[in-house]
């Protein structure tokens, strides 16, 4: 994988159907490729670079060569969490994913017979930077841990989110938003549950998916 990152070179970018028929065989390609951000490589997707399409990407930073032979320093690696603090976290989370606000061990809505399970995830990634320390630590279910690797952008500023939470609208809008914050989560339109399905299938499956669906709002 970090062959075929460092053949696209930096300041170029690469669909996911390039990744994957680059490395045929290899069990969860993507997976591979976001391990290379735990060795300085920086590699934006679409849920940080707006300027992507959803199967793109965009080569920012060749880290340590590790198809040539180069070694990552040993302390590198991901910090390990303590059992106790492990659980101080998910205490203070209320055991519930602070992404997508699933409780641990409940079913997922989309995914009938799937159930959460909870593990500790950073803010600000290891990699770059993030502490272990409590403020720097949620709790996330799996699922959202895996997809949240993807993510290149620190989070917003607290002032610049309340600028905004101020400009949205009128008092009506404020109550709503008020009791999303209260609950932890917010009513999903039949839209964005569809795109948030659309998303989560395999890139050819989305490619066709689009393609009747362009059929259908521009006609053959």
């Amino acid at each position: 994988m970090a062959a075929f990152v460092a053949l696209v070179g930096e300041g170029n970018k690469f669909s996911k159907l390039e990744m994957f028929n680059a490395v045929p065989g290899v069990s969860q390609a993507d997976r591979r490729m976001r391990d290379l951000r735990e060795i300085g490589w920086v590699i934006d997707n679409y849920k940080g670079n707006p300027t992507l399409k959803p199967d793109e990407y965009l080569v920012r930073k060749i880290g340590i060569r590790v198809d040539l032979g180069e070694k990552p320093p040993v302390s590198s690696g991901r910090k390990s969490v303590t059992g106790a603090k492990r659980r101080r976290i998910f205490d203070r989370d209320g055991n519930t994913c602070q992404v997508c606000f699933i409780a641990g061990g409940s079913e997922f809505a989309d995914a009938p017979g799937r159930r959460a399970t909870l593990t500790i995830g950073h803010i600000i990634p290891v990699a770059r930077g993030g502490s272990d320390d409590d403020d720097n630590l949620r709790t996330e279910c799996q699922r959202c841990n895996d997809e949240s690797r993807d993510a290149t952008l620190n989070p917003p500023d607290k002032n610049e989110v309340l600028t905004r939470v101020r400009n949205v609208g009128g008092r009506a809008d404020k109550l709503e938003l008020f009791q999303w914050m209260q609950r932890g989560s917010r009513p999903l339109t039949d839209k964005e549950r569809i795109f948030t399905d659309w998303a989560r299938l395999p890139v050819s499956q989305r490619i066709e998916l689009m393609a009747e669906l362009s059929r259908e709002v521009h006609g053959s």
